[in-house]
């Protein structure tokens, strides 16, 4: 069930912010202020390479409806006493797309105030989820980009490059996933390695928006050739291992630890590149990819990724701020985590909707850090927090919270949990050493924040045996999907005998109640053909149950009366001996019918 978690590391991005260049005078000779002979491609954004959130002017362009106006061009964005039209080239406001400006030199940066490292300008606010200040922004822009890695320079180390064919075309739409796949096992020669850096091999930064390299499982057939892929590159080759987008440099791997190929690891990967094209142009090409750094000197720890966070949420439209929070409990990390783990990176993950995130650490019942905070998220700029001189460590009964805040002010229908650009995600990636420490690589929860690896909370709840509704097996042995087999019909037509049963069933069950079934409901029983069934079958009788248990002088429904059900009756079961008594909740059945809308 969880190989689902990969698929949602990145979704279709926004627009290649580098085709509005075209759209503002000298919008491809906007200098970088502090590396010379530079550009500054993404002229709106905060990255030089344009992506993320939005610098001053892009701000104030967006506003515009992406148009070069009089007002914009008469507009001091950044504050430095130049208008953008002077800073641009236009001073007198009179360009129009596809024209010469009247000046084509002295071009400067309308979205960072000048001079940049003056004292005025360093210490102008920038609204940055990292950045507080144009100081601190800039300092970090304005150091070397090389990609600075001990670890691809030690002895023995060796490379390789995996990239689609030189001169792929790009299809001409506006989003496209294309994928590889690469066999290791003749570059590596049945030996045993540890991947210890990768680094990026862009082709064509124009449509280039990030890659993601993927493991694959042993089982995974070799597809030849780039391939359009969705967003994982094949069911059996979604295992993330290392990310790529606009303003990283590279990933380096902790020097205790490394991503196993070979022997005991991946022997196949696979790269998946998501390509921008909003012009639908057809004469682009790319040949981009990925450099990995490998070694036969294995260091002390494979490197494993642990997915938190929550799912099966949905958010309703029209809302300011909406925080889902997600609690992997003591009682999980007791369970899961073996030994204490090394944290040496960390990220959140959501999507358009998502405006700000955390991880948090509590031990003992007090906060201890957050491994991330992101009080200005950004989908299209990842944040990723690197611990790799003092590694955070987790112990068993430490309490990691996942918090997720939300506006759907400007959509009018809800938001699902889900994949696509416009669903949502809450989920945070973790990177840590040794991996075995770990059991299963993920600690989530699902309804009103139940969490799967906590079996004395579900106890707790009333309802045990909450994990097993995600098996088909169980469900369809169960007493309660027999009890409506033999009682209720699929949607219609309504029997009597099944508002008395469902009535019953979910007053007395506790897993049928509630927050508890919403979380069975949303995220087992829609897994199977089975669960589906019995859910058409609850719903079948939804009016007439509210009837029966809020009766009024004509609705003429008896009231129900306590049933017990045998093996006799309805066979061997988990609950074969539950008694249905006779408890109504106007609130919990509400809640269950979906009726609280």
């Amino acid at each position: 069930m969880f190989r689902f978690l990969f698929v949602v590391l990145f979704a279709p991005g926004a627009l290649a912010y580098r085709s509005f260049k075209s759209k503002i005078p000298n919008g491809d000779a906007v200098p970088h202020p502090c590396k010379a002979n530079t550009l500054w491609e993404g002229v709106g954004h905060f990255i030089e390479g344009g992506t993320g959130p939005r610098n001053p002017f892009g701000v104030d362009f967006a506003a515009e409806n992406f148009a070069w106006t009089i007002t914009l061009c008469r507009k001091d964005s950044d504050g430095d006493g130049r208008t953008n039209g002077q800073e641009l080239g236009d001073p007198n406001c009179t360009w129009t797309e596809n024209t010469i400006p009247t000046q084509t030199s002295g071009i400067s940066h309308p979205g960072i105030c000048d001079p940049w490292d003056s004292p005025t300008c360093l210490l102008k606010n920038v609204t940055h989820g990292v950045y507080k200040t144009q100081g601190d922004w800039l300092r970090a822009v304005c150091k070397a980009g090389d990609f600075v890695c001990p670890g691809k320079n030690e002895s023995g180390v060796k490379n390789a490059a995996l990239h689609v064919p030189t001169n792929t075309t790009v299809p001409p739409k506006q989003t496209t996933y294309m994928c590889q796949m690469f066999n290791l096992e003749t570059l590596l020669q049945n030996g045993t390695y540890h991947m210890v850096a990768v680094e990026p091999i862009i082709g064509n930064v124009d449509v280039l928006h990030h890659m993601v390299l993927f493991g694959c499982e042993d089982s995974q057939e070799m597809i030849n050739g780039p391939y359009e892929c969705g967003m994982v590159a094949s069911p059996s080759c979604q295992m993330f291992i290392s990310v790529w987008t606009v303003g990283l440099a590279g990933d380096c791997a902790h020097p205790l630890a490394g991503i196993k190929l070979g022997q005991g690891g991946y022997k196949k990967i696979a790269i998946q590149l998501h390509w921008n094209n909003p012009s639908k142009r057809s004469d682009w090409v790319d040949s981009s990819g990925m450099r990995i750094y490998y070694t036969p000197h294995l260091r002390t720890y494979d490197a494993g990724i642990i997915v938190a966070g929550a799912q099966g949420f949905v958010l309703p439209p029209r809302r300011a701020s909406i925080t889902i929070t997600s609690t992997c409990t003591s009682g999980c990390t007791r369970n899961l985590i073996k030994a204490p783990i090394n944290v040496t990176m960390a990220w959140n993950h959501m999507h358009y909707a998502g405006v700000q995130m955390s991880i948090e650490v509590k031990r003992n019942n007090v906060h201890y850090l957050y491994m991330t905070n992101d009080p200005v998220y950004s989908y299209d700029s990842p944040q990723v927090y690197t611990y790799t001189s003092q590694p955070i460590q987790l112990l068993p009964g430490d309490e990691v919270t996942t918090r997720c805040t939300y506006t759907t002010a400007n959509r009018n229908s809800s938001t699902l949990f889900g994949e696509g650009t416009y669903d949502e995600m809450c989920y945070g990636f973790i990177s840590y050493y040794p991996k075995d420490n770990f059991w299963g690589g993920y600690c989530l929860s699902g309804g009103q924040d139940i969490s799967y690896c906590d079996q004395q909370q579900m106890n707790d709840l009333g309802c045990p045996t909450m994990m097993y509704y995600f098996s088909e097996q169980y469900v369809n042995g169960s007493l309660e999907y027999r009890g409506l087999v033999q009682n209720c019909q699929s949607f219609s037509p309504c029997l009597e005998e099944c508002v008395q049963y469902v009535a019953q069933l979910t007053q007395s069950n506790a897993c049928f109640k509630g927050d508890v079934f919403e979380f069975i409901k949303n995220d087992m029983l829609m897994s199977h053909q089975v669960g589906r069934d019995l859910m058409a079958r609850m719903a079948s009788c939804q009016t007439q149950v509210y009837a029966l248990l809020h009766p009024t002088p004509t609705t003429g429904y008896p009231q129900p009366t306590t049933l017990k059900y045998t093996d006799t009756d309805l066979g061997s079961g988990p609950f074969a001996t539950a008694s249905l008594t006779t408890a109504t909740s106007f609130v919990i059945l509400l809640a269950i019918f979906g009726l609280l809308m």
